[in-house]
């Protein structure tokens, strides 16, 4: 466990917190409950919503957010430790050591040491819940419950094969005390009382428990128990434990808690199981681990059977039997039968997808006539048996692409390949260093687990930049593993040709040729690229079944190929030669699809259409780059630009200028689609902070934009948007703007961007407002979205609660569009701590710089907003630390505070000439008013009230509204009033308010 905080949190028992030996009071119990619930997820990250359910329930606050904050910054003050409660991609995360945690570990470990140590660390009732968790999270205090009493009992068990009765017997004797009715307590204890020759104890103990299961549960004792009782009428010995028939693990079990916990919930609910994955996903090993402490677990591997008629032979082989030869002139499956009714039994049937017929035979004919028996089985599709309980397996956890260190580790396919790669190459970690490497290679594989333990091996010779950059050539790489594995599993290729060998003609050849769709499959796309080869109508019922088969996955309604096996069936079109047509048919398709929701983007349909672009982009993409490739410019450049608007709503306008740029490198004639593409192409760039290049060439590409009448509305725009850039425009908005729909509302955004740069706040307003009415009539969100934060700029000098439900529906609205990007995700940050602190919310504004820093995006605008609240506060000694790792012009205007604030009046002017002049370069006349009044306040230190109250006054000349609700402007204005008084100061400030804005401009500084 990671206790770099010096944190222990004990959960089993009385709950206890302490830091370095030192114990901590943690008051409030939603405080508590979030400590707990942070405990409970073993030093991974747990989302903001699952706190907020674990600690309001059904009752959560009306701001959730916030709420959460604050409780987490309690906490964190309680704890003492800051960096004991993280922030990262995911959510909030426990950095300390967590009893509950080892506790779990050890009993996953098992052995004498392990369950002692595990035994001592529970401490308390055996299968009590503890009560702090049982508050928090029932179920998994019911977990942690029953797993107590199960380590009690391997505990028992390790010291009756070691021949230590006594304790065997007081183990189990304890269970019995709390639960009289368990079962595997009794066998226990019977069979520790019988191998002390205490066998009058014996019996009395199968009485009691016999009682009690009548009393409790109307039952009588199951098998096991009762062929116990009977050895004890007959003076017979027990049996010797009986080792367990499964392969004992020979590494580490990683990222399958969710799994495990399923199969057995399923398995104690019903007696057909059935593990169903991909090659190469851990079924297997998911099963032998799900069964590892059941003492009547018995391992049949079908994958060396090659002949449906040999698998009841087999199960008679796995099981210690030998078939017909035991009895002349028997029946194998009557035997079988007969033998497994006699005994409580787990049968794990083992690699079933090749037999799979056969082996639901069986097991149909077994489970009515074996009462105790139950039966997991691992295979590629379900047995399709009635009362069969499915546990499909995906590949582990991956990272996100975006993940910090500290998320990244935590997933279940970094932490695997960690492991496996530091055994062959020791000193291996995961760090800062090779953490992009590894992200990239756990994705490129899938998080599939024999696939990273095949790479995994290969740090052996290759160095991982070499490793992940060789990945293009999968099969080749991965090619030799485990010399004592299966064939099938010692190379890459082999797992999934296992599985591609089991398939019939035209299933494979639609595994096949839907390789190519890299975002996923519907029945008509699927359809489209098997023109030609699979009739359409028959189509549906294959992707069925290579669902079945695990070669396909149903992920939210589409159906999605690893992407290892997907290289696997391109690798098979281009070997037949028919990947280049196969692709022109998916290009054709998705680009129908596009055209289709493009047209319906910027209306009331424009959620589904978002959604059914969304789904094919990958796809997309990948039409898009074989067009290039093939040299297809006007079929690339039809594709990129019905993407443009999907781009710019999603904020991934530097993707788009890729792929544009992609086009238009593509050899073609001057077009229309080429000059539109060209605009789309430099606002990307634009937009990425690269400039439009040569502005007389630019003015010209605008103009022949515009110049295309027969150019959709939403395309011919994008000529006026390049002139916006160049600060014309106005006249080309405007007439734009004078009818009505979706086009007339983004004409009138621009308008008011214009009127506001200009400080003319009331028309910026008034276009705003009729921006907002055109879009809200079109339907389209998005653009509401947009125009409400411009709408929000405007009424916050006077109307703090029109500007609060602004930004609080334009929040709601981009949520619908996926996650902001970093820098778009900043601003919306800034803008709220702006509100907080005009509606004199400190400590919320403070919160959301605290979560915006926590990301690690733009840190350094973040520091220099926090540095000017804290000098507003009084904190002259945080700000000065947040402005010590703030460089160049981005912390000036709260530089020029802090120094005034320090009495360096010098060091303050220079700071808000340096301020003035990137505000004047930047073209817009309101970037010049927190200038003005950063140097109203310099005039107040030095005494100069008039001068106050002139830049105050040029100030709102500038911004083109006074400004009421700013509490630094108050504040300036409250203090030149009191010492000038009030109409001196408003004579002054009077002055540059009235002065033309070009003039007033100039008055700064």
């Amino acid at each position: 466990m990671d206790g770099s905080a010096g944190v222990r949190v004990v959960l089993l028992g009385a709950f206890r917190v302490r830091r370095d030996d030192v114990a901590l009071d943690v008051p409030g119990a939603r405080v508590r409950a979030l400590l707990v619930r942070l405990a409970l997820a073993g030093g991974r990250a747990v989302e903001p919503g699952a706190l907020v359910d674990a600690i309001w329930g059904d009752e959560p606050p009306a701001g959730p957010g916030p709420a959460l904050q604050a409780l987490v910054s309690r906490l964190r003050r309680a704890l003492g430790a800051p960096g004991a409660v993280a922030l990262g991609v995911g959510g909030y995360r426990l950095v300390a050591d967590v009893d509950a945690a080892r506790f779990e570990e050890l009993a996953a470990r098992g052995g004498e040491d392990a369950l002692r140590e595990a035994a001592a660390l529970w401490g308390g009732r055996v299968g009590g819940e503890p009560p702090v968790v049982a508050a928090v999270a029932p179920r998994v205090a019911t977990r942690l419950a029953r797993l107590s009493v199960e380590v009690v009992l391997d505990l028992a068990e390790v010291e009756l094969a070691l021949g230590r009765t006594g304790a065997a017997i007081g183990g189990a004797s304890g269970v019995l005390a709390e639960h009289p009715a368990h079962e595997r307590a009794a066998g226990v204890l019977v069979d520790a009382l019988a191998g002390a020759g205490r066998q009058a104890e014996a019996l009395a103990a199968y009485e009691r428990v016999r009682a009690a299961l009548a009393d409790e549960l109307g039952a009588d004792p199951g098998t096991a128990l009762r062929e116990r009782h009977l050895r004890l009428l007959r003076a017979t010995p027990p049996p010797l434990p009986r080792p367990n028939a499964l392969p004992a693990p020979v590494t580490g079990f990683l990222g399958r808690d969710v799994d495990l916990a399923r199969v057995a919930d399923l398995l104690a609910a019903g007696r057909l199981v059935t593990v169903v994955g991909p090659g190469g996903v851990g079924k297997t090993r998911l099963a032998v681990e799900a069964l590892r402490r059941d003492r009547d677990a018995l391992l049949v591997d079908l994958a060396p059977v090659a002949e449906p008629s040999e698998v009841v032979a087999a199960v008679l082989a796995g099981i210690g039997l030998r078939g017909d030869r035991d009895r002349p002139g028997g029946d194998a499956t009557a035997l079988l039968a007969a033998e497994l009714a006699a005994r409580r039994s787990v049968l794990l049937l083992d690699n079933c997808e090749h037999l799979v017929d056969a082996v639901a035979h069986l097991v149909a004919l077994l489970l009515p006539r074996c009462p105790e028996l139950r039966v997991l089985a691992t295979s590629r599709e379900p047995l399709a048996v009635d009362g069969e309980a499915l546990v499909p397996l995906g590949p582990l956890a991956l990272p996100g692409i975006g993940d910090g260190l500290d998320a990244a580790v935590g997933t279940a396919s970094v932490r695997l390949f960690a492991q496996r790669a530091s055994a062959v190459r020791p000193g291996f970690a995961v760090d800062a260093t090779t953490l992009p490497d590894v992200v990239r290679l756990v994705r490129a594989l899938d998080g599939l687990p024999l696939a990273l333990e095949l790479a995994a091996a290969r740090l052996r010779a290759l160095p991982l930049p070499d490793l992940v950059a060789g990945l293009s050539a999968r099969f080749r790489l991965l090619a030799g593993g485990n010399r004592a594995a299966p064939p099938r599993h010692r190379t890459l290729r082999a797992v999934i040709a296992w599985s591609w060998d089991l398939l019939d003609g035209p299933e494979r050849a639609v595994a096949e040729r839907i390789s190519v769709l890299p975002g996923g499959v519907t029945p008509e796309s699927a359809a489209a690229v098997c023109a030609g080869a699979v009739p359409a109508d028959e189509v549906p019922e294959l992707l069925a079944a290579l669902v079945d088969r695990s070669l396909l996955s149903l992920v939210g309604g589409r159906r999605r190929m690893l992407e290892t096996v997907r290289a696997y069936g391109v690798e098979r079109l281009a070997a037949a030669g028919d990947l280049s047509a196969v692709r022109d048919l998916a290009a054709a398709h998705v680009a129908g699809v596009l055209a289709g929701q493009d047209a319906v983007l910027r209306g009331p349909g424009q959620r589904a259409a978002v959604a059914a672009i969304g789904a094919e982009h990958d796809n997309a993409v990948a039409a898009l780059h074989h067009r290039c490739a093939t040299g297809d410019a006007d079929g690339a450049l039809a594709l990129a630009l019905s993407l443009v608007w999907y781009w710019q709503v999603f904020g991934r306008q530097s993707e788009g200028a890729h792929w544009l740029g992609r086009a238009l490198a593509v050899p073609g004639g001057p077009s229309p689609e080429r000059d539109c593409a060209r605009a789309a192409h430099l606002l990307g760039l634009a937009d990425g902070g690269h400039g439009v290049g040569d502005r007389g060439e630019v003015g010209a590409l605008a103009d022949r934009v515009l110049a295309h009448r027969g150019l959709p509305g939403h395309l011919r725009v994008l000529g006026a948007v390049l002139l916006f850039l160049l600060g014309r425009g106005e006249g080309v908005f405007r007439e734009l703007g004078a009818g009505g729909g979706w086009l007339s509302g983004l004409a009138h955004l621009f308008l008011a961007e214009l009127a506001e740069n200009a400080g003319e706040l009331d028309r910026a307003r008034g276009h705003a407002e009729v921006s907002l009415d055109r879009f809200r009539a079109a339907g389209d969100g998005w653009g509401v979205a947009g125009v409400l934060p411009v709408r929000a700029r405007a009424r916050r000098y006077d109307d703090l609660d029109g500007a609060w439900a602004d930004l609080r529906e334009a929040r709601a609205l981009e949520g619908e569009f996926g996650a902001l990007s970093p820098g778009d995700r900043v601003r919306a940050d800034l803008r709220w701590v702006d509100l907080h602190e005009r509606r004199g919310d400190s400590g919320a504004a403070l919160e959301v710089l605290a979560a915006a820093r926590a990301r690690g995006e733009q840190v350094a605008v973040v520091d220099a907003r926090e540095a000017a609240l804290r000098v507003r506060l009084g904190d002259l000694g945080r700000a000065g630390e947040l402005l010590a790792g703030v460089g160049g012009a981005v912390g000036d205007l709260a530089r020029a505070a802090y120094r005034v604030a320090s009495g360096d009046l010098a060091g303050a002017e220079r700071a808000l000439r340096r301020a003035r002049v990137v505000a004047a370069a930047s073209g817009e006349l309101p970037a010049l008013a927190p200038v003005a009044v950063g140097a109203a306040a310099l005039e107040q230190a030095r005494g100069r009230w008039a001068g106050s109250g002139v830049l105050l006054g040029t100030a709102a000349r500038v911004r083109g509204a006074h400004d009421r609700t700013d509490p630094l402007v108050r504040e300036l204005v409250d203090r030149g009033r009191a010492a000038v008084g009030g109409s001196a100061f408003a004579a002054a400030y009077a002055r540059g308010w009235e002065a033309e804005r070009d003039v007033a401009a100039a008055f700064v500084l």
